[in-house]
């Protein structure tokens, strides 16, 4: 800092020639440092955003903002003399926060800014002179809240081009993505035909691409005394693909679909076609999924969105109309699906290949760690496991837990601990686990990496377009030890045929389902406030209830701009957060490692045993082998008793209903009631069971319908809990016992559950009831 000084000080009597800008006002900055009192750390470190004047123009543009807030806040704390700082704010400051007058400032459009916005910034920002440099921010973060990226883009960049016509800088355009590029390309060549000029200028630049390696996760920042990586060394990667079996039903529906015109018949064909590509990519059983859903509580009618029968029932009425001429074909489709979900009963090609890794790697001191895209992925594999039967010699997984860990990719950004002797393998792949997989010096070797047929070849486009960018040289080896070993993608350009959902393993998400099964906490409250949101989706909240509301403008403070409110002040146009059901399993799953367990009163224990018991007994009656069997031989009898307005169960709930046993040595705090969660359901049950009515009327009124009441109020409870540990100001406490890196990441991912207030519903009267 000293060197500076004296390099960059300006004698009025002698213009300094190594000043390219003159500002005097600086001066006072130097002057400044002689007088900062110690560090306790024992150093200053300024981030960038108080050494560069920075402005920033969103929607409603009404003028650049001086930043004069920002610049210098973390060294102005360490000034001894009241004296420095009033001149560091007079002098300095104020001229440094001025857009005419700001050197290397930073000038920020939003992406929320109309073209009419844009338009007034950049004539405002003429009066300050011609940009050096233009950046144009194309990151998967920025395109995946901007679905018209292509067209804003080039929008932007016209605008610019226009109003600085004379020497435009060449553009900066990052990307994390080699496809972005060919996107724009071609964007831009629709744009040159009709009109645009700063169009043909672009293309005209040619775009020429440079790679740069970056092995830092989250903000790109490595911590003071981290490792510093070096280049990535060979590693040995083993590819596999899961799905052969179900690719092959694919592939015979996307014969069928050949050819069709009629959109029913297409809409039921793909979603055929989407289904049973996650289901084989699901690392658990379907007969867990079931059970998972039934637990969850998620309403019957989103339940049906991951039962096989509900497909196959749209397939069939296809194959009925007699106007249909591929018989033949669709009926061995459907044949061959049925059989798929009968044969993922007991665990999925997925779950049966993570299951063989484990047992070959957690032999004498080995240690496995799985690696999954998605919580909801996660916690189905461990569910899976928990009751896993199939290892030698009869281990199970009390045998094995202490040698094998799940987690999921986002905790790879965090610096997890890696383990002596522990494997790596990665169910599937996302944008994290792939950085890891390619440029991470602590992922195993070997290493395995577990894809369907449509991840790998999506995955071989992206890599063989790296692979071909200047700049990438140091990761040849891995790209090639992953390149060699993926498959073909015949019939088809790869470029056009294949998106980005192809990339990561397809996952059922429940956000929908358990979404709504937390958001109707209030649905009884007549007072309740009903908020519509940018999503489409609608929660209710009381008015004398509190929310959190997320500011950006308070993202520097210790709260992250997070801040409690009344929804009694809430307006359109405020920022919400509603925690997603994979936020608070990632917010759980933090807060039982560090400590923080939240325990739940619970009520009807030996009712609940009671009922477990006596339709145990009455489902060892029921003519069968199996459960499942014995599901089917009660759907009949099931079906003769169901109300008219009922809609009739799959197998595999029927099959849950009867499995109480699995719930009788179980903690009360993790048992369930394992029954129909609707009145009309339950009665048939009993009936087809042969409940008598007495009993069946006892056990719904005093512990199903009760205890599903308690569970759903206090599943919205614990949310709550779990929402205030992350966000209130006085759970910092909390977040000391966790790794900085894990706090930070559910701070990210809140930012994710945020979201805008487009109406504010009030019932007649609608205002506090005082």
């Amino acid at each position: 800092m000293v060197k500076l000084a004296q390099d960059l000080y300006e004698d009025t009597a002698k213009p300094n020639e190594k000043v390219v800008v003159s500002l005097r006002e600086k001066d006072a900055f130097w002057l400044a440092l002689n007088n900062l009192s110690e560090d306790p750390a024992g150093r200053v470190h300024p981030s960038l955003a108080e050494l560069l004047p920075h402005f920033f123009a969103k929607s409603e543009f009404d003028g650049w903002k001086a930043c004069d807030g920002d610049l210098f806040r973390h060294i102005k704390r360490y000034l001894k003399s009241r004296g420095d700082k009033r001149a560091l704010g007079q002098f300095t400051i104020a001229r440094l926060s001025e857009p005419a007058s700001a050197p290397d400032a930073i000038f920020a459009v939003s992406w929320k800014a109309t073209k009419s916005d844009i338009r007034n910034a950049l004539r405002e920002l003429k009066g300050a002179g011609r940009p050096d440099v233009l950046v144009v921010d194309l990151t998967r973060a920025v395109r995946k809240d901007n679905p018209n990226w292509k067209a804003n883009a080039i929008a932007f960049l016209e605008a610019f081009q226009k109003t600085f016509p004379e020497d435009t800088p060449a553009p900066l355009i990052v990307v994390d993505e080699p496809h972005v590029r060919s996107h724009l390309i071609k964007e831009l060549s629709k744009s040159a035909v009709k009109k645009g000029e700063a169009s043909k200028w672009l293309l005209g630049l040619g775009l020429p691409v440079e790679g740069v390696v970056c092995t830092a996760g989250r903000d790109g920042l490595t911590r003071v005394g981290d490792r510093q990586d070096g280049p990535p060394e060979a590693k040995n990667i083993h590819i596999a693909t899961t799905d052969t079996e179900a690719s092959v039903v694919v592939a015979l529906l996307g014969r069928v679909r050949e050819g069709i015109e009629n959109p029913d018949w297409l809409q039921a064909i793909e979603n055929a076609e989407r289904y049973l590509s996650t289901l084989a990519a699901l690392p658990s059983s379907t007969r867990m999924l079931i059970q998972w859903l039934d637990e969850a509580d998620v309403p019957m009618a989103v339940r049906k969105n991951y039962a096989w029968p509900v497909f196959r029932s749209a397939l069939e009425q296809v194959l009925h109309d007699p106007s249909f001429r591929k018989r033949g074909l669709l009926q061995q489709a459907i044949d061959q699906g049925s059989a798929l979900w009968e044969n993922y009963e007991n665990g999925t090609p997925m779950a049966r290949k993570l299951a063989d890794l484990i047992e070959e790697h957690t032999r004498g001191s080995e240690r496995c760690c799985i690696v999954f895209t998605r919580p909801t992925a996660r916690r189905l594999a461990e569910r899976y496991f928990e009751t896993y039967d199939g290892y030698p010699e009869g281990a199970g997984y009390e045998v094995l837990k202490d040698c094998v860990r799940f987690i999921v990719s986002r905790d790879l950004e965090l610096g997890i601990e890696r383990r002596p002797n522990e494997t790596v393998v990665f169910a599937g792949l996302d944008e994290v686990s792939l950085r890891s997989l390619l440029v991470d010096e602590d992922i195993s070797s070997p290493c395995y990496v577990l894809l369907t047929r449509r991840n790998a070849a999506y995955l071989r486009a992206t890599l063989r377009a790296v692979k071909a960018i200047p700049g990438f040289g140091p990761l040849k080896t891995r790209l090639e030890s992953v390149l060699n070993q993926l498959p073909d993608f015949p019939g088809a350009e790869e470029r056009t045929s294949l998106s980005r959902s192809d990339f990561v393993l397809p996952t059922f998400s429940f956000e929908h389902g358990l979404s709504s099964y937390l958001a109707h906490e209030d649905e009884h409250d007549e007072a309740a406030w009903e908020m519509l949101l940018d999503t489409g989706a609608k929660i209710r909240r009381n008015p004398a209830s509190t929310i959190y509301v997320y500011d950006p403008a308070l993202s520097h403070t210790p709260t992250r701009g997070f801040l409690p409110a009344a929804v009694s002040n809430l307006e359109e146009g405020d920022h919400v957060f509603v925690m997603s059901a994979e936020l608070r399993e990632l917010t759980e799953s933090a807060l039982k490692e560090a400590g923080v367990p939240i325990s739940n009163d619970r009520h009807f224990e030996s009712t609940l045993r009671q009922y477990h018991v006596r339709i145990g007994e009455l489902a060892r009656a029921v003519p069968g082998a199996s459960l499942m069997e014995k599901a089917r031989n009660l759907k009949e009898t099931f079906e003769m008793h169901l109300d008219a307005s009922g809609q009739m169960p799959v197998d595999g709930t029927l099959r849950n209903w009867l499995d109480v046993d699995r719930f009788r040595e179980v903690s009360f705090e993790n048992a369930k009631p394992s029954a129909p969660r609707t009145e009309p359901h339950f009665k048939a049950f009993a009936k087809a069971i042969g409940l008598p009515d007495h009993e069946a009327i006892g056990f719904w009124r005093m512990v199903i319908q009760p205890l599903r009441g308690v569970r759903r109020a206090d599943g919205r409870r614990v949310t709550d809990a779990y929402t205030d540990l992350l966000l209130d100001p006085e759970s910092a406490v909390v977040h000391k016992r966790m790794p900085p890196g894990v706090v930070q990441s559910l701070f990210a991912r809140a930012k994710e559950s945020v979201h805008a207030i487009e109406e504010v519903r009030k019932p007649e009267g609608g205002e506090i009831d005082e």
